[in-house]
């Protein structure tokens, strides 16, 4: 099942647009390493969001950046004594795009307002947040019916949507909060090292404060009422649909086309880590010079001119935060090997 066939049938949520109340997620209250626990998703959420008095934001608290059927995940919960290693349906309430910038809040702050133009001049106010992490970053959210029906795909769409929107504002952020498990800072926790908090800013707040004064208002915690929306945005429909699209397609998740674009039989397929490396500067473990290195040596194995591969891999790379130097070097290191194991001299 897909949302596109969902969707032929009416939108599964009639017109509540409201994140379903039955999902479930995984919580930790404490560090990370802590044990997690399953709780009601949503009830979770709007509690640290608007400060409820069941919280306890001078510690931290996570929350999984996607929710899950209760009975597919109780059930994995129970025969592995763990929600590690889920890998079945989930659902995203809410797209989130993670932005961090070590030792330069200004730049953390630029990047933040460019992401949130983009994303407000395209899908509008309704049910958008924008947030301070508490440390070095911001946190932006937009809430997001297409999601709200867990699928297994859904993780990879969502991924492949919000590094496409983060693309096309022309910002670079951390593509490894997509994974189906992967914990996210819930507002109003506090940061232990900083001893700041994860604070909501009204998105004029974000373009009128300077990084201090932003840093300033995350010294204390504050409620503020969690973002909704009341009606589905076509808009955002149809890049959740393109996306999907392009997902089970297995198309690269920067082409625009709406219909897969399939190399001659007579080319090598190029892999999709190199595709979204090429798109979204998505970096791979171990981390930004390997996945240069890697993503140069396969194209000049499959014969792309060096002059080429400089043109495909040198923007995306600076732009990742490598220094000019290393850039050279893995460019160079990897066509080099690339070229040795069958590419043309």
């Amino acid at each position: 099942m897909t949302y596109a066939e969902l969707r032929t049938e009416g939108f599964p949520f009639g017109c509540n647009c409201t994140p379903p109340a039955e999902l479930v997620g995984g919580f930790v209250g404490g560090s990370l390493s802590a044990a997690r626990e399953v709780v009601q998703a949503e009830r979770l959420y709007a509690a640290f969001h608007e400060l409820d008095d069941r919280t306890t934001p001078d510690r931290e608290a996570y929350g999984t950046v996607f929710q899950y059927p209760h009975r597919e995940y109780v059930a994995h919960v129970g025969r592995v004594g763990s929600p590690r290693g889920y890998d079945g349906p989930a659902a995203c309430s809410r797209l989130v795009w993670d932005i961090d910038r070590e030792a330069d809040p200004a730049a953390a702050l630029a990047d933040a307002r460019a992401l949130a133009r983009f994303v407000l001049g395209r899908y509008g106010e309704a049910g958008f947040g924008v947030y301070w992490s508490g440390q070095k970053g911001y946190h932006l959210s937009l809430v997001a019916p297409p999601g709200f029906h867990p699928l297994p795909h859904v993780p990879d769409v969502v991924k492949a949507l919000c590094l496409a929107v983060a693309r096309l504002a022309g910002v670079r952020v951390d593509g490894g909060v997509y994974d189906r498990q992967r914990l996210f800072r819930l507002p109003n926790s506090r940061h232990p090292y900083t001893g700041l908090y994860k604070r909501f800013l009204d998105p004029d707040d974000l373009f009128r404060l300077d990084a201090g004064r932003v840093r300033d208002a995350a010294r204390h915690a504050a409620g503020f009422a969690v973002p909704t929306v009341a009606e589905l945005n076509p808009t955002l429909e149809a890049d959740w649909l393109d996306a999907e699209h392009r997902v089970l397609a297995g198309t690269p998740t920067g082409t625009t086309a709406t219909t897969p674009r399939r190399a001659p039989s007579s080319c090598p397929m190029v892999p999709m880590y190199v595709r979204n490396f090429i798109g979204f500067a998505d970096i791979q473990d171990p981390g930004r010079a390997v996945t240069l290195f890697r993503c140069a040596a396969v194209l000049a194995e499959g014969g792309t001119p060096p002059a080429v591969i400089r043109g495909l891999l040198e923007e995306p790379d600076l732009k990742s935060g490598l220094d000019t130097a290393e850039v050279e070097k893995q460019l160079a290191a990897g066509t080099a090997h690339g070229r040795r194991k069958g590419g043309p001299a």
